[in-house]
């Protein structure tokens, strides 16, 4: 140890000991972090206990929405956001998630609904005009029924009707959809109450099924009995009755339309419930048409073209509807190697009214009509497009047939129609004609013209006319002198006739021997000069009538003596 060692060494050894004593278990200074923390801990609490659901719905498009932006209404009130969108795996469709209000937690089930809102002109109405400034925004419809759920598929277009509006669902089912749309009018004595509101193919893919609304309180009117068809378009029909137009409305013209009503021969039942199936009918006259429970098949042969007559037109008695057609088809005997043409009627004899108990059988009372002159016959119902339809009347002037029966149908004997009558009768007179001789009848009528113009330019004959012409002058001369001479001047008057009468007999003479011939015009000629000669003689007796008794120009004839 050094001398430097040695001296310091007493020094450290005066130094006073350390007192140690136990740390603080608790500072001050680490309350504010705890108690921030514990702030912390409460607002993300808080956070998670009032935090919404999460909702994932998937749409065709994204179009017009923006993850952050897009909002979710109720009723134009928010309810949530869109918080991020993307594409599903196959890249099909667009994925969208979304934040809803706790309070909207209670209605997100199977039947809640979700779609994107935009400006739309769709089934005759505008809607979503506001997000033209705005933007679009999804809507949202909460679910009253049904398991809960998160995940959604959001519709292509938006529901015409939501849950909060009064009324009821009916279901109609149809051969087709034809111009129906949802948002189609549903009318009721052409009062819009309602509107349809989807549609699908049934299972087996038979027929289509038609969603509808009826809004309160006109879904009253649907009654058990209820009547549905179809108003789309403009419905004209051409058939035998003439042409009909008919259209609901101006609405139902462009984009179609369902109407309903209770038939007028039925009372009204009990109202239908929500959810019913109806029938929807093509048109009015369906539903009108009165239904049959019976019907009697017919066969009738035609040997005459059938261009016209088609399955369902009307067989008709005396112009009332007894039937229709069922089917028209063409059939070829090879025996005799010819065709006829079955047609297939189905009688509704519920149609007739029959007085008295009818005791004998169908087949019996067929037999006997056809035997009394029952026979089926084509007619044209429209001449325009030459529909042609069945006419069964009597012919009591026919010869007596009796029934056939192919298979299990008897056959209705069948007369010409009224056009091939026509037909017939003018190729009988055609054929006629044909026999005619024309050339020989066009050589004698081209001589008989050259005898007429040979006779008409003859000199005699112009001849005879002028005297006649002088004749007819003089006696007019004569007629004016009667009148004015006084009876001494009558006698010269008398003679003055005379020689007139003379040269006209003359005249007559003359051209009599001009019209000696057998043509028309030689034997009207004739006609007239003896006609004339009548006028003559008549004349003359007048004239040894006044000559004997000239007072009568002033006293007239006297009276008979009895």
């Amino acid at each position: 140890m050094t001398t430097q060692d040695r001296t310091q060494e007493p020094i450290l050894e005066e130094l006073p000991a350390a007192v140690v004593r136990p740390p603080r278990r608790f500072g001050l200074v680490w309350l504010i972090p705890l108690l921030a923390a514990l702030i912390g801990l409460w607002l993300a609490i808080k956070a998670i206990h009032d935090a919404g659901p999460t909702v994932t719905i998937t749409f065709e498009s994204a179009e017009g929405l923006e993850a952050g932006k897009t909002r979710i209404k109720y009723k134009d009130v928010v309810v949530g956001k869109v918080e991020s969108i993307r594409l599903s795996d196959d890249l099909s469709q667009v994925t969208v998630t979304a934040d809803l209000q706790k309070e909207m937690e209670d209605y997100l089930t199977e039947t809640t609904r979700f779609w994107v809102v935009r400006a739309r002109v769709a089934a005759g109405e505008v809607s979503g005009l506001s997000t033209l400034f705005s933007g679009a925004y999804i809507g949202f419809e909460p679910g009253t029924n049904g398991a809960p759920a998160e995940t959604f598929v959001g519709l292509e277009k938006p529901p015409s009707v939501t849950i909060d509006t009064p009324g009821s669902q009916y279901n109609l089912r149809a051969q087709r959809l034809g111009s129906l749309d949802i948002g189609s009018p549903v009318y009721y004595r052409q009062i819009k109450v309602g509107q349809v509101v989807g549609y699908a193919m049934t299972a087996d893919g038979s027929a289509v099924d038609i969603q509808i609304f009826v809004q309160a309180p006109h879904n009253e009117q649907v009654r058990r009995n209820t009547r549905f068809w179809e108003t789309s378009g403009l419905n004209v029909t051409l058939d035998t009755s003439g042409v009909r137009i008919d259209t609901e409305s101006v609405m139902s013209l462009l984009i179609g339309g369902i109407s309903f009503e209770i038939p007028a021969n039925q009372p009204s039942e009990e109202a239908a419930t929500e959810g019913d199936v109806f029938t929807l009918y093509e048109s009015r006259d369906q539903v009108e048409a009165p239904v049959y429970a019976q019907r009697n098949y017919m066969l009738a042969y035609f040997n005459e073209s059938v261009r016209g007559l088609n399955k369902g037109a009307p067989v008709e008695f005396s112009g009332i509807k007894v039937g229709e057609v069922v089917d028209v088809r063409l059939e070829f005997d090879e025996k005799k190697l010819a065709f006829r043409i079955p047609v297939l009627m189905a009688i509704e004899p519920e149609r007739i009214a029959v007085k008295g108990d009818l005791k004998i059988n169908r087949a019996e009372l067929v037999s006997k009509l056809v035997a009394k002159g029952l026979r089926a016959q084509l007619r044209t119902g429209v001449l325009l497009t030459g529909q042609l339809y069945v006419n069964l009347s009597m012919f009591p002037d026919l010869p007596p047939q009796q029934v056939a029966h192919t298979g299990s149908y008897p056959v209705i004997p069948t007369v010409p129609g009224a056009a091939e009558e026509i037909t017939a009768g003018i190729a009988a007179f055609v054929g006629r004609l044909e026999k005619l001789p024309v050339e020989e009848i066009g050589s004698e009528l081209s001589a008989s013209l050259r005898q007429i113009r040979q006779l008409i330019g003859s000199e005699d004959t112009v001849a005879a006319i002028a005297a006649l012409r002088q004749s007819l002058a003089e006696l007019q001369r004569f007629t004016a002198t009667l009148n004015d001479t006084s009876v001494p001047q009558m006698n010269a008057a008398l003679t003055q006739l005379r020689q007139v009468l003379a040269r006209t007999e003359s005249a007559v003479a003359s051209a009599d021997g001009l019209m000696s011939g057998n043509t028309a015009l030689t034997y009207d000629l004739q006609q007239m000069m003896q006609e004339l000669a009548k006028a003559g003689r008549a004349i003359s007796v007048l004239a040894d009538y006044l000559q004997r008794h000239p007072e009568s120009l002033v006293f007239g004839k006297e009276e008979p003596k009895p």
